[in-house]
C-alpha cells in the first residue's frame, strides 16, 4: 500500500504585531509550491485548507474538525458554503443564470439534530439589458436599485420607490455633486446635543 508523500511547502511566519502590539500573537501560514494556503496556525488553532483537482477550495478543518465546506456544480460555479455555528448548520446557497451571473442567495439555518429548517432568507439579483447588476431584492423588503446610464455609470440609488442618492456628473462622467434624499421622519431617539422644549 502506497502512502501519499507530503508535498513540499513554504512556511511564512507573520507576527500579528511588530514588537509593541497588544497581544503578542504569532501566526504561521504554510503554502504549497503553487502558492495555495494549506495550513495556518494561530494561538493553538491549526487550520488545514483542502482543495479539489481543479484547485478549488472544498473544505477547511480546525484542530481536526470540519469548520467550513464549499461545493461547486459541474461548471465549476460555487453552489453553497456551509459551516457549524453553535451546533446549527448554517449555509448560503447561490443560483446563477445561463451567463454565470449571480441571480440569488439563500441563507439557511438548520436544527442540530433533525436538520429541520429553522430559518431562511433569500435575496434575488437582477441585471439590465447591458448585463450590469441593477437590482437586489431581499425577502419581505423593498428592492435596492442602482440607476445607471451609458456604459454603466452610476446615476443614483433607490430603496423601493424612494430615491436615496443621486449623482451629477460632468461630460467626462466625473462626479460633481452627490445629493442625498431628504428624510422627513423625526429621529426615534433624541440626537446628542438636542433639547426639548418643556411644557
Amino acid at each position: 500500500m502506497k502512502t501519499a508523500a507530503t508535498p513540499p511547502s513554504v512556511t511564512i511566519t507573520r507576527p500579528a504585531d511588530t514588537g509593541n502590539g497588544f497581544d503578542g500573537r504569532t501566526q504561521r501560514y504554510h503554502h504549497d509550491l503553487t502558492g495555495k494556503l494549506i495550513r495556518s496556525e494561530d494561538e493553538g488553532l491549526v487550520t488545514h485548507w483542502h482543495y479539489d483537482e481543479a484547485d478549488r477550495l472544498t473544505h477547511r478543518t480546525v484542530n481536526g474538525e470540519t469548520a467550513e465546506r464549499w461545493r461547486y456544480d459541474e461548471r465549476g460555479w460555487l453552489t453553497d458554503i456551509s459551516h457549524i455555528s453553535e451546533g446549527h448548520r448554517v449555509a448560503v446557497y447561490y443560483g446563477y443564470d445561463e451567463k454565470g451571473r449571480l441571480t440569488g442567495e439563500r441563507q439557511t439555518v438548520h436544527h442540530p439534530q433533525t436538520e429541520a429548517l429553522l430559518w431562511q432568507h433569500e435575496t434575488r439579483h437582477a441585471y439590465n439589458a447591458q448585463g450590469l447588476a441593477n437590482r437586489c431584492i431581499p425577502d419581505s423588503l423593498p428592492a435596492v436599485e442602482w440607476l445607471t446610464y451609458g456604459s454603466g455609470y452610476l446615476a443614483g440609488m433607490k430603496l423601493g420607490d424612494t430615491p436615496l442618492v443621486e449623482y451629477t456628473r460632468d461630460r467626462l462622467h466625473r462626479e460633481t455633486l452627490r445629493s442625498f434624499a431628504v428624510m422627513n421622519s423625526p429621529p426615534l431617539i433624541p440626537l446628542p446635543g438636542s433639547y426639548r422644549a418643556s411644557t
